[in-house]
């Protein structure tokens, strides 16, 4: 059975396929994908969870041995094989027909691929994986179907836009679903449930603040508190408004969190990097040296600092101030005074 990423959600509360491929070049869609497999997984109590990143020389044998042999305290595991380049080789190729044609019991498998040419899609392998379970396509969306996407991603938030305003939000991102949902998450924090126009995202995507918002996020990845500090003095004492600062230090850290996490589950920090979009691009290497700098645990403590300043900004809570938590968050993310790397996960 072939599925397109976005029909996803419906076949997995129908029940659970014995195994996933997870297949296409849109990273959101694939990313999504894969998590949405993970939680009804661990939902339906597949417990135990062994990863198989195919680079190199790969050992097959220990895909087998790994199905063959539960843990006494799981009774139901998942199995993740993730071939980034595509390409098993022939002994792979031989071992994924295998796999497929007696897939172990009592788990769950999930295949990660890149976009394939029509010649992979043709072969015994690939055949022999779409025939034992579910092919989920993870491909970009045609920009004529853009506004639909981000209109439903917007109800999800509480929001409803206008026409105008879901066209002119699809041409500022390009077909890129990252950006996409980046520029939803914005709206979502820097408006009330209710309706959107062109001229509330106009003002979204073309921040006042711009130059200096920047400079903030900078600071954010750099780890400079001291320069993050200032940046915020200044924008508090010129009269800006919480939620746009928050949107832009919180856009930081969730970019952050989401590669962090990406990173942890084998997925090549090199293609995340190049599919970051507008000025993130550009930070690319920052970026990178910020994810070696920093452990999940303290990403995750920003996060959590930026969702309390968006809540006291919102008066949700009455004990702070947002601008002091958002001082937190930049000694938070801070790079540390003596020399150390932080290299978890």
């Amino acid at each position: 059975m072939n599925i397109a990423a976005d029909r996803l959600p419906e076949q997995l509360v129908r029940g659970l396929a014995p195994l996933y491929v997870v297949t296409g070049d849109e990273p959101l869609a694939a990313q999504e994908a894969g998590d949405a497999i993970r939680a009804a997984a661990r939902a339906a109590g597949h417990t135990e969870r062994t990863v198989h990143v195919v680079q190199g020389k790969f050992n097959w044998q220990g895909l087998f041995a790994s199905g063959d042999t539960l843990s006494l305290f799981a009774e139901r595991r998942l199995a993740e094989i993730r071939i980034p380049s595509g390409k098993p080789g022939v002994d792979g190729a031989k071992a994924l027909e295998a796999y497929a044609g007696k897939l172990p019991a009592d788990t769950l498998t999930l295949v990660s691929l890149p976009e394939l040419d029509w010649k992979t899609r043709q072969s015994r392998w690939f055949a022999a994986l779409a025939q034992a379970g579910v092919v989920v396509e993870a491909k970009t969306v045609e920009r004529a179907a853009l506004p639909g996407w981000i209109e439903r991603r917007l109800a999800k938030q509480g929001l409803t836009a206008e026409r105008d305003a879901l066209a002119f939000l699809a041409d500022q991102v390009e077909g890129n679903l990252l950006a996409a949902q980046q520029e939803i998450d914005k709206l979502a924090l820097l408006l009330p449930p209710g309706k959107v126009t062109r001229a509330d995202v106009e003002r979204a995507v073309v921040d006042v603040s711009r130059l200096e918002a920047d400079a903030l996020a900078d600071a954010l990845y750099a780890g400079d508190a001291a320069r993050f500090a200032r940046i915020l003095t200044d924008l508090r004492d010129s009269g800006e408004a919480v939620p746009a600062i928050l949107w832009q230090a919180a856009s930081a850290v969730q970019t952050l969190v989401r590669l962090k996490l990406a990173v942890s589950r084998g997925d090549s920090l090199a293609v995340l990097l190049r599919a970051l979009w507008g000025r993130d691009k550009q930070r690319a290497p920052q970026i990178e040296r910020a994810l070696h700098r920093l452990d999940l645990a303290r990403i995750e403590r920003a996060l959590a600092l930026a969702a309390r300043a968006d809540r006291q900004a919102k008066g949700l809570d009455r004990l702070g101030d947002p601008w002091d938590t958002l001082l937190e968050l930049g000694r938070t993310l801070a790079a540390p005074t003596k020399t150390g790397i932080a290299h978890g996960h």
